[in-house]
């Protein structure tokens, strides 16, 4: 949140950066333009395929994912699309057992199930199942689950028309309490037995809740290995956006349009200062202003049906959010760093603290989020081409076809 003071100081420093002749670099990094450019046709054209199975790939890889690493990848023929983790595009000590990949596999599964009935398919999912282990050097591409299309009458979805306007809003949210009946219609997009979602509202709970979000980013942020593998995603520059196409950016960062304009302008920050100002939005900004904080909950956190799962949940929750002029965002850091002491072997603080808010639960957390009414719009993440993200020739190995 920025006062008077803070907006006129950011509107100034732009000025003299201005004048002391580095309107060049207002161009070059796209200052005053936000998330514009080929990085982010496929928000657009996403349409462009209706009535075929690409249709289904266009509407999956608008899905969320975990730092915006798209970890994934399709064989499509006419009648199936079969759907890969890319266990290269990991984020090493952030998920040491995959588990947030595959929560993000599971939203490109969720909409592309959405996106089905609006495209003239029926579908029937198959999945891989599994338990999720450390990440391996050597680790490639791996079958995650199979959409068998048969043809079918046209049934539209509100949740598929959300798909293009689902973004991840990291500013801050206003005081305004959930009604019940967006309270209740979060918890109706729980449609597996095996996923739970606790929402936390009372504000001593909130507190507890959010306390546990601060000292999780806090333990991340002095872990240098964790650090580093956070900072290689990051994307400053308008250059390494329209290279990359993937990462976090300062537009969808959750800055006022005078701070983004500021960020852009100067120099990239090093890793720490980076994730210094990360800690200062989560505690100053994202956790005090959010009038509802979540868990999704697994009977197995490393299992692979159940992760899958609940990133469908998850997918679904936003996409009926956002139809409802709701914002949300995750606030994972107490689970990352579950993965990340359990990989060391070291004291399970952060499992202790979730545990603790849970009292009785056999559950366990997977996924931590708020939820509210957001100030400013949220802005999109960049975004691979499709055609980036097919294999081979685009169709099905032999042997690789799923019963």
């Amino acid at each position: 949140m920025m006062n008077r003071r803070q907006f006129l100081g950011g509107a100034g420093a732009i000025t003299l950066v201005l004048a002391g002749g580095s309107v060049w670099r207002s161009t070059e990094q796209g200052v005053f333009q936000r998330a514009r450019g080929d990085a982010y046709t496929p928000w657009h054209d996403w349409r462009e395929s209706d009535g075929t199975p690409l249709a289904l790939v266009k509407a999956g890889i608008l899905a969320a994912n975990p730092h915006n690493t798209q970890p994934w990848a399709f064989r499509v023929t006419e009648d199936r699309i079969a759907l890969y983790a890319d266990r290269s595009r990991h984020l090493g000590s952030f998920d040491p057992y995959r588990r947030e990949m595959y929560l993000g596999l599971g939203c490109v599964l969720e909409n592309m199930m959405q996106a089905a009935g609006p495209n003239g398919y029926s579908v029937s999912l198959t999945v891989v199942p599994g338990e999720l282990k450390l990440v391996q050097p050597s680790d490639g591409m791996a079958l995650v689950a199979e959409l068998k299309l048969d043809p079918a009458q046209v049934a539209p979805s509100t949740l598929h028309e959300a798909i293009e306007r689902r973004h991840t809003q990291r500013g801050p949210y206003r005081n305004v309490q959930l009604e019940a009946a967006q309270r209740s219609g979060l918890l109706a997009q729980v449609e597996d037995e095996r996923i739970g979602v606790r929402l936390f509202e009372e504000r001593e709970e909130r507190e507890r809740f959010g306390a546990l979000v601060v000292r999780a980013t806090r333990a991340i942020i002095e872990d240098d290995v964790m650090v580093a593998d956070s900072e290689r995603w990051f994307r400053h520059s308008r250059r390494d956006i329209d290279e990359y196409r993937d990462g976090p950016t300062l537009d969808a960062a959750g800055l006022s349009p005078a701070m983004t304009a500021l960020a852009k302008m100067l120099p990239r920050p090093d890793a720490e200062t980076n994730h210094r100002y990360w800690l200062n939005a989560t505690e100053k900004v994202q956790v005090p202003t959010a009038p509802a904080l979540g868990l999704i909950l697994v009977d197995d956190l490393y299992d692979i049906e159940q992760t899958l799962a609940a990133g469908r949940t998850w997918q679904r929750m936003h996409l009926w959010a956002t139809t409802q002029g709701l914002a949300m965002q995750p606030l994972n850091q107490p689970v990352e760093r579950v993965d990340r002491e359990a990989e060391l072997g070291g004291d399970p603080a952060a499992r202790r603290d979730l545990e603790a808010l849970l009292p009785g639960e056999h559950r366990r957390p997977t996924f931590a989020f708020r939820v509210g009414i957001a100030k400013t719009d949220g802005w999109p993440s960049p975004r691979r081409s499709v055609a980036d993200t097919l294999l081979s020739d685009g169709s099905i190995l032999s042997g690789e076809r799923m019963a």
